[in-house]
């Protein structure tokens, strides 16, 4: 029989034990919620900064488009007064040969009486055919560079009206995240110092770390992968790299075959793999306290400066800096300065990409014969 001292101490233990049970699984879920609070407030704080180093660069090119159209109008005006001088001058030319004033010079040739006379009117006629001819070839090359400078003064009008669209849609878009986290620092009144500083710090390894790491990784790729063609010329790859059907070719590479490649030609890459997956190919790697994770896809494009024209052009989806998502302002910037296009024609310059499908561990590149 039970005494009413032990049911006590029953009673006392399993009080306690409830109240292990609710401590200890509540406490940890509290401060998980705080952690991932904190993370999102630090991750506001560096698309903040982000944005704020694309609205710089958005008002340093402002200014550099302001000055091209200044240019261009000065240029118009010279241009415009020069081919209203050429236009004039190569009218009168015109008009003499449609109203015959030229066939009294010809006439000159039957009243020749000596071979003298004859060198000198001919030595005449011939100046002044090639003056008319000067005149008629300084019209239509005013009038082309007439078109080239109303063309860059478009231009330049242009992408002056998107950079201001641009900057005030950066700039509406940072002051709302910066009410957002005003907001947030206001109701942690208690920790809001020590979250600013984790900002700041954040925002400081990123500016002084971060951004030169991932810029040395971009431009190393980009070389190595201008240089991927060497797979197929030098036979460094699987040895069946470009399979050819008929007049079509297939161009095969696994992701073992480029994480190979790379890491011979940059030892950068050691730290660093790649990886094909259904759609997209990934990057992921670490280096001194800072770890990048990039996603993309190639697809289909063209460029007039390039032969054959269709390349295979890269696009980030994805990028991550110490866990934390880069914007698209980044993103956007990285793309401007770095290709990371694929041109399968520097393989052999008759060959022309028509697709491309990646799949798990391999990518496959689709070219024709360009007849």
């Amino acid at each position: 029989m039970t005494s009413p001292l032990r049911q006590l101490r029953r009673a006392i233990t399993g009080f306690i034990l409830v109240g292990w049970c609710v401590l200890g699984l509540g406490f940890p879920i509290a401060k998980a919620e705080t952690i991932q609070e904190n993370k999102e407030l630090l991750q506001k704080g560096l698309t903040i900064y982000e944005i704020d180093q694309e609205l710089m660069r958005i008002t340093e090119q402002e200014a550099k488009l302001q000055e091209e159209l200044k240019t261009a109008e000065e240029q118009l005006k010279l241009a415009e007064a020069s081919s209203a001088e050429a236009r004039a001058h190569a009218a009168k030319v015109i008009r003499a040969y449609y109203m015959g004033d030229r066939d009294s010079l010809w006439a000159l040739l039957f009243t020749i009486r000596s071979f003298s006379e004859a060198l000198a009117s001919l030595d005449y006629l011939q100046m002044i055919l090639k003056n008319d001819q000067q005149a008629l070839r300084r019209h239509t090359e005013t009038w082309r560079q007439l078109t080239e400078v109303k063309d860059r003064l478009t231009k330049a009008q242009t992408g002056l009206r998107q950079t201001k669209s641009n900057y005030q849609e950066q700039r509406t878009r940072l002051a709302a995240l910066q009410q957002e986290v005003d907001d947030t620092l206001a109701e942690n009144k208690e920790t809001a110092v020590q979250l600013q500083q984790q900002m700041l710090e954040l925002n400081r390894l990123w500016h002084d770390k971060g951004v030169p790491m991932l810029r040395t990784y971009f431009q190393a790729l980009g070389d190595a992968l201008e240089q991927l063609p060497e797979l197929v010329t030098s036979g460094s790859g699987s040895g069946n790299n470009l399979i050819m059907n008929g007049f079509n070719y297939t161009f095969q590479m696994s992701d073992r075959e480029l994480n190979d490649y790379l890491r011979q030609k940059h030892e950068l890459f050691t730290d660093m793999t790649f990886r094909f997956a259904p759609d997209k190919m990934t990057a992921a790697g670490s280096r001194d306290g800072i770890s990048v994770q990039m996603s993309g896809s190639y697809e289909l494009a063209s460029r007039d400066d390039r032969r054959n024209g269709a390349f295979l052009r890269f696009r980030i989806t994805e990028l991550q800096f110490n866990g934390y998502m880069l914007p698209s302002t980044t993103i956007d910037a990285l793309e401007k300065d770095f290709d990371l296009g694929l041109y399968p024609q520097n393989i052999a310059s008759f060959l022309q990409v028509t697709g491309v499908k990646i799949e798990e561990g391999k990518l496959s590149i689709m070219l024709k014969l360009a007849l």
